[in-house]
């Protein structure tokens, strides 16, 4: 009997060895849709990445160091940043729960130690923090047993954060001990939850933050957020098929100067002059991926000493008219003159 019930037990666990193999030959499907995030969890620093079901994968790094400032040139501090992309293919099976992965290339945008200044913020260009060309890292997936992870490795899996103590991992997880660095794996939802955002209704906000979006005609799946330690606003929605991100925040910013409150940190091309209703600001598009590119628009109100950005995610940004968009997002605090 104990025979028999060892022997199923060593074919369970085959099948789901050979199962997870499976998925890693036919290609990355079950790790795409998914943000990797490497982060301590404080701090204003973390590498986030998306993996295609190529195997190609994209990501940003930035480590916002705003005590590095100079009261003239850069007075709102410093951010260590790049933009990366690259090629992973699966290695050997270490186990039923873990194979291995190889970055097999890896780019970044800029050139190492590249700076520039730009809205008072001394932008850095450094290398991706977490991951790099040439790495073996270990994949574990969702029901791994905790104590099959290198306790090194445990603080980036963010398994035994407070109360939350976990006996098996409840996400994907990549991580390189080499690197000692650590990726989870979120969906979207969980990825909003891990964010320090409250969502509101629209009333909620306005009472919170005493700040106002105007909804743009067609827009659809509006939420509403708010960051109460920077007393920053936020309206989340999609138009034609594009998802959208508004910001306000209050900023005592001298005319022409302006704030980058998106947090988007890529190399900006096409960059132009515009105006949104009677506030000075500037337009600019990246690319993100091989189809994929943000176009950003910032702009501020003077009189009220508010900031506000307009981002948007598309594959077709010659189609879009942002300032359009912005315009209509645009409440004056003052009225109309």
């Amino acid at each position: 009997m104990r025979k028999t019930i060892a022997l199923i037990l060593s074919v369970l666990l085959a099948l789901s060895a050979a199962a997870f193999a499976e998925t890693g030959a036919e290609g990355f499907e079950e790790l795409t849709g998914l943000e990797w995030c490497f982060t301590s969890g404080a701090g204003a620093w973390s590498t986030d990445m998306r993996i295609a079901s190529d195997g190609s994968f994209t990501g940003e790094y930035h480590d916002s160091e705003m005590g590095e400032a100079d009261e003239k040139a850069y007075p709102y501090g410093t951010v260590y940043a790049c933009s990366f992309s690259g090629q992973m293919r699966f290695g050997e099976q270490v186990n039923e729960y873990a194979r291995k992965l190889h970055i097999d290339a890896l780019t970044m945008d800029g050139t190492v130690d590249e700076e520039r200044i730009e809205e008072g913020i001394r932008f850095v260009t450094t290398e991706p923090y977490g991951i790099r060309q040439g790495d073996e890292m270990l994949l574990y997936r969702p029901g791994t047993p905790v104590s099959e992870i290198p306790e090194e490795m445990l603080p980036w899996a963010h398994v035994l954060d407070g109360e939350n103590t976990q006996s098996e991992l409840e996400t994907w997880f990549l991580c390189s001990e080499a690197n000692d660095s650590g990726f989870v794996g979120l969906s979207l939802d969980e990825f909003a939850m891990e964010n320090p955002w409250l969502e509101m209704t629209e009333e909620e906000l306005t009472e919170a933050s005493e700040l106002s979006f105007g909804v743009p005609e067609g827009a659809q799946d509006v939420v509403y957020s708010f960051l109460p330690g920077e007393n920053l606003a936020q309206m989340l929605f999609t138009l034609d098929g594009d998802e959208y991100t508004a910001r306000i925040c209050p900023a005592a910013l001298e005319a022409g100067q302006l704030m980058n409150i998106a947090d988007m940190y890529f190399a900006w091309e096409n960059e132009e002059t515009i105006t949104v209703g009677h506030c000075s600001g500037t337009i600019a598009q990246a690319q993100t991926g091989s189809e994929d590119w943000v176009e950003l628009c910032l702009w501020y109100d003077l009189v009220p000493g508010l900031m506000y950005s307009l981002s948007v995610c598309t594959t077709e940004p010659d189609g879009l008219d942002l300032t359009a968009v912005a315009e209509q997002v645009y409440i004056p605090v003052q009225g109309d003159n």
